[in-house]
């Protein structure tokens, strides 16, 4: 449905969204709810496709989610202020990475102390200098040469990767935000996808 009080959701939520995401290239919303439900601060759930996106520091291809209901604060909507979350919710879908999103990623001084970790362990090598995916598989390139194919599997919702063919058996955990629990990994092509869902708490979530 659409109206007054529907555009100014949407327009709280793109905010919202832009404020938590460094880059959003692309982004379409669409927000199901009734009059009536609206007038009470109910929205029956959304869906959102973006492409472009770098949130908590990945580059993401593609993002896919579709929310459960959401409940906000009408008055502060209305006056154009934070968007006021009453409850927390729960998001499903799935975010697309290419081996060039990868490389973005890795490149983020964030993710500089697990990559180094990795090239360590895996390699024997003090930095990790790209990622590749291929037949299926994710390659981990080394700063002197050296390469490494790893799975990646989900266990217990975290996202590990499983070298192959090498002399450590151990997987190493890839760190997440605690709320997010994956449920299935698939590489196809040369994409990798990962699948799950997350926890979105209560309280602001965009603003003016």
């Amino acid at each position: 449905m659409s109206g007054p009080l529907m555009q100014l959701l949407s327009q709280g939520m793109r905010l919202w969204l832009t404020s938590v995401c460094s880059e959003l290239e692309q982004l379409d919303l669409d927000l199901d709810g009734s009059a009536l439900g609206l007038l009470a601060g109910h929205l029956q759930g959304g869906k959102l496709t973006a492409k472009g996106v770098v949130f908590q520091n990945l580059a993401l291809a593609n993002v896919e989610l579709q929310s459960d209901p959401i409940d906000f604060e009408v008055g502060g909507l209305i006056k154009k202020q934070k968007l006021q979350l009453k409850h927390k919710f729960q998001i499903q879908g799935c975010v697309t990475f290419s081996a060039a999103n990868l490389n973005k990623s890795l490149a983020n001084p964030h993710w500089l102390s697990f990559s180094n970790n990795i090239a360590s362990q895996l390699l024997g090598a003090n930095y990790l200098a790209s990622y590749a995916i291929a037949e299926n598989k994710l390659s981990l390139h080394s700063d002197d040469g050296r390469s490494i194919q790893c799975n990646l599997e989900v266990l217990d919702g975290m996202l590990w990767l499983q070298p192959i063919d090498s002399k450590s058996t151990v997987a190493i955990p890839v760190p997440m935000d605690p709320a997010i629990r994956l449920e299935n990994v698939l590489i196809e092509g040369q994409q990798l996808k990962l699948m799950g869902s997350s926890i979105v708490s209560a309280g602001a979530a965009g603003s003016k």
